[in-house]
C-alpha cells in the first residue's frame, strides 16, 4: 500500500461516498447506530447537513442537558458521588456496569427543571434539555425531557436501571415543574451513557462528539485540508476534541475502513495525515484580543474554522479567523450558548443570517428537544431560573438570545412592588440582624450608607432562601466622616445586640475598618470583586458581587425582601433607592455566567454608584451569617464560629 494517501484508488472511492455526507460517514464508518447505543441525533444531522455544503457558514446556538443538584452518580469503582462534585479526574461507571467513562469536560448552567417520580418512591431532577434514556418492551429511545412532556406518544416509555445485568423498568408516576434552577453535568467519552447511583442509565451532554466527527471527516476526505479550532479557553477545548477524535479513530479501526485510520497521527497539539504534517492537519489555537493576528496565517482550498464558545471570542479575533476564509469552498462553524446580545456570534443569528440575506445558516438547538439532556437537570434549572423565559434558561437550555430586561437586573414594576410590601418576618421567628456599611469616597462624592436588616433563612423546595426585612437605613450621606460613622455603628451594635457587622474595607472604608477593629469590634469584610468561594457559584457568577446582586434580585422578584414603614417614609432615602435598583446593568460573560457591570462601566453609561443597593446586596453574599436574637449573648461568637466552619467547608470542597 502506498504511503501517499492521495495515490490510493480506494481513497478516491471513499471520498466519493463520504465527502458530502457526514451522517453516512458517522453511521457506516464510525458505527453511530441504535444497535451500538449511539445513533446520530436529529440535531447532529441538521448540523452535518449544513457543514457538508462547500463554502458553508454554520452558527449554532444551543443549551446543555444535565442533572439537578445532589443527583447521585456512580463512579467506575462503584462508589457514589453527587453530580456537583464530579471532577475532570473522575471516571464514571459505563451503562454496562463494567466499563468506565472518562470525564472530559464539566458543564454548568441554569434552566427550567422537572422532578420525575418513580413507582418505587424515588425521583430524579432533570433540566428541560436533558436526554432521557427510555425503554418500552424491547424498544429503546433517547429524547429530551421537553420532547417527552410535549408528546403523548412517548408516555408508555420509561426510565430503566441496570440490575444484575438486566434493564429493569422504573415507571414514571409523577412529573412536577420546579421552575428555573441550576444544572450540573459533564462530557464523557465512550457511548455517552453511564450509571446513576441507583443504577439508572443516564446520558451525558454529548456536546463535543460532533466536533470530533467533523474534524476527522474533514481531515480524511479533503486533500491537504487544514482545520483550526479556536475558543476563549483553548486548552480544555483541545483536550475534549482530541479525545473525541481518538475515540472516532478507534471506531474507524474496527470497521471496513480500518486501513484509513492508519494514515492518521494524533499528537498533543496536532492531528495530521502521515507524510503531510505541515500541509494536511487539524490544530487548535487562540489569540488575545489585543493581538488577534496571533491566529492568522492559514489559507487553502480546503480550510475550515471551528469556533467554540463563540459568544466569548472577541470580535477582533473573530474578524481575523473568518477573514482567513478567502477560498470559495472554505467552511466555518461557530457553536456557543447565546450568552451575549451583541458581537459577531449574535450577528450570525440576526443580520448576517441566511434568512436575512446573509451567508450564515443559523441553527438553534433547544436543549429541551435534545435526546441527551437529563430530566433532573431540567427540573433543577427551572427551579433555579424561575421560568423558561428567564435569561439564564434561555441561554443555557433553550439556545435563545435573551432580552435582558433592557439590560437591567430589576424592572421598575418589580422595585415598586418591593417597596410596597409589608414586613415578611414574624416576631416569633428565630431571626437575626445584619448591619451593612458602605463608605463613600469623600465629601461630595459617593455616599456613605448604613443599613440594618432583620434576616432569616427559610427552606423553600429543599433549599434555604434568605428572607429579609430592611428595618432602617439610619445613614445616607456624602458628608459623613469615618469617626462619626464609627460612633453610629457602635450605637447600632448596642441597639441591635448580637447583630453581624459587614463593612466594605476598600478605599475609604479601610480607615473605618481599622478604627472598628482597634476597638475590638468583630466584623466581616466585603471583598466582592473576587471569584465566589463555592465552586458551584463560580460556575454561574462572574464574581461575588454578581452573585450577591442576582440573589438579591431573586429575593425582590419572589417577594422575599421588604422595607419597613420607617424606610418607606424617608423619601430622601427611598427615591435614590428606587432609582439605583432600576439601573443595575448586567450581562453574561463568555462562560455564560451572570456579570453585573463594574462601576467604571456604569459611570460610562451615566449611572451613579448604587451605594444603597450595595448595602442590600451585602446581605446576600456568601458567608454572611446571622445568629437568632434570642441567642444574643453568644451570637457574635456563633457567627464567627459559623464563618470559620464555612472556611473549612470551602477547603473540603476544594479537596
Amino acid at each position: 500500500m502506498s504511503n501517499d494517501l492521495r495515490l490510493l484508488p480506494e481513497w478516491h472511492e471513499v471520498c466519493k461516498r463520504y465527502r458530502y455526507d457526514i451522517t453516512r460517514f458517522a453511521v457506516e464508518a464510525l458505527g453511530m447506530t441504535e444497535e451500538n447505543g449511539q445513533a446520530v441525533t436529529p440535531q447532529q444531522e441538521m448540523l452535518f447537513h449544513s457543514i457538508e455544503v462547500p463554502g458553508s457558514r454554520t452558527s449554532v446556538a444551543s443549551g446543555h442537558g444535565c442533572f439537578g443538584i445532589d443527583t447521585p452518580i456512580m463512579l467506575a469503582n462503584g462508589r457514589i458521588k453527587r453530580v456537583q462534585h464530579v471532577t475532570l479526574d473522575d471516571k464514571l461507571m459505563g451503562d454496562d456496569g463494567k466499563s468506565s467513562r472518562e470525564v472530559l469536560d464539566i458543564v454548568r448552567g441554569r434552566e427550567r427543571m422537572y422532578r420525575f417520580g418513580y413507582d418505587d418512591g424515588t425521583f430524579h431532577v432533570f433540566n428541560e434539555s436533558h436526554i432521557l434514556c427510555l425503554k418500552k418492551d424491547d424498544s429503546y429511545i433517547e429524547l429530551t425531557v421537553y420532547e417527552y412532556l410535549a408528546n403523548d406518544d412517548f408516555k408508555d416509555y420509561h426510565q430503566y436501571r441496570l440490575i444484575d445485568g438486566n434493564h429493569i423498568l422504573i415507571p414514571f408516576t409523577t412529573v412536577h415543574s420546579l421552575g428555573e434552577g441550576d444544572y450540573y453535568g459533564f462530557v464523557i467519552d465512550g457511548n455517552n451513557k453511564f450509571l446513576g447511583g441507583d443504577g439508572t442509565v443516564f446520558h451525558n451532554t454529548g456536546k463535543s462528539r460532533s466536533a470530533g466527527i467533523v474534524a476527522l471527516w474533514h481531515l480524511l476526505f479533503y486533500p491537504e485540508s487544514i482545520m483550526m479550532f479556536t475558543a476563549p479557553q483553548i486548552g480544555q477545548l483541545r483536550t475534549v476534541v482530541w479525545k473525541e477524535i481518538s475515540i472516532c479513530l478507534d471506531r474507524l479501526k474496527q470497521g471496513q475502513l480500518g486501513w484509513l485510520a492508519d494514515f492518521v497521527t494524533v499528537l498533543a497539539e496536532k492531528v495530521y495525515i502521515k507524510g503531510f504534517e505541515k500541509t494536511w492537519f487539524v490544530f487548535a489555537k487562540t489569540a488575545p484580543k489585543h493581538n488577534p493576528t496571533n491566529i492568522a496565517g492559514q489559507h487553502g482550498d480546503w480550510y475550515m474554522v471551528w469556533g467554540d464558545e463563540a459568544a466569548g471570542i472577541d470580535d477582533a479575533v473573530m474578524e481575523v479567523a473568518i477573514g482567513a476564509l478567502t477560498h470559495e469552498f472554505n467552511r466555518a462553524v461557530l457553536t456557543s450558548q447565546p450568552a451575549k446580545g451583541t458581537g459577531f456570534f449574535y450577528d450570525t443569528h440576526h443580520k448576517l443570517s441566511h434568512k436575512n440575506g446573509g451567508k450564515w445558516v443559523a441553527l438553534k438547538f433547544n436543549g429541551e428537544l435534545s435526546p441527551i439532556v437529563s430530566r433532573d437537570k431540567i427540573i433543577e434549572a427551572l427551579y433555579q431560573y424561575g421560568d423558561r423565559n428567564s435569561p439564564g434558561y434561555l441561554i443555557r437550555i433553550r439556545g435563545e438570545f435573551p432580552e435582558l430586561k433592557n439590560e437591567f437586573l430589576l424592572t421598575r414594576s418589580e422595585v415598586d412592588n418591593f417597596v410596597k410590601r409589608e414586613p415578611i418576618i414574624k416576631d416569633d421567628e428565630r431571626y437575626g440582624y445584619i448591619i451593612t456599611v458602605d463608605v463613600g469616597g469623600g465629601v461630595g462624592r459617593d455616599s456613605s450608607v448604613i443599613t440594618v436588616a432583620k434576616v432569616i433563612d427559610r427552606q423553600i423546595k429543599g433549599r434555604f432562601e434568605r428572607f429579609v426585612d430592611i428595618v432602617d437605613i439610619p445613614l445616607y450621606s456624602n458628608t459623613a466622616d469615618i469617626v462619626a460613622m464609627k460612633a453610629k455603628i457602635i450605637d447600632l451594635m448596642s441597639e441591635y445586640e448580637g447583630a453581624s457587622l459587614v463593612v466594605d474595607p476598600i478605599g475609604s472604608g479601610a480607615g473605618l475598618t481599622q478604627l472598628l477593629k482597634a476597638d475590638g469590634i468583630y466584623l466581616t469584610e466585603v471583598h466582592w470583586g473576587s471569584a465566589c468561594f463555592k465552586r458551584s457559584n463560580r460556575n454561574y457568577y462572574f464574581n461575588k458581587r454578581s452573585h450577591a446582586y442576582v440573589k438579591f434580585a431573586k429575593g425582590v422578584e419572589n417577594g422575599w425582601i421588604t422595607i419597613s414603614d420607617k424606610v418607606r417614609k424617608n423619601f430622601r432615602v427611598l427615591t435614590p433607592l428606587k432609582e439605583q435598583l432600576t439601573r443595575l446593568p448586567y450581562t453574561f460573560d463568555e462562560k455564560s455566567r451572570w456579570q453585573l457591570l463594574g462601576k467604571k462601566d456604569m459611570k460610562k453609561m451615566g449611572i451613579d454608584s448604587p451605594d444603597i443597593g450595595d448595602t442590600l446586596a451585602f446581605i446576600y453574599m456568601e458567608k454572611i451569617n446571622y445568629a437568632p436574637v434570642e441567642d444574643k449573648f453568644t451570637s457574635r461568637q456563633e457567627v464567627k464560629d459559623s464563618q470559620e466552619w464555612d472556611a473549612l467547608d470551602e477547603l473540603a470542597e476544594a479537596l
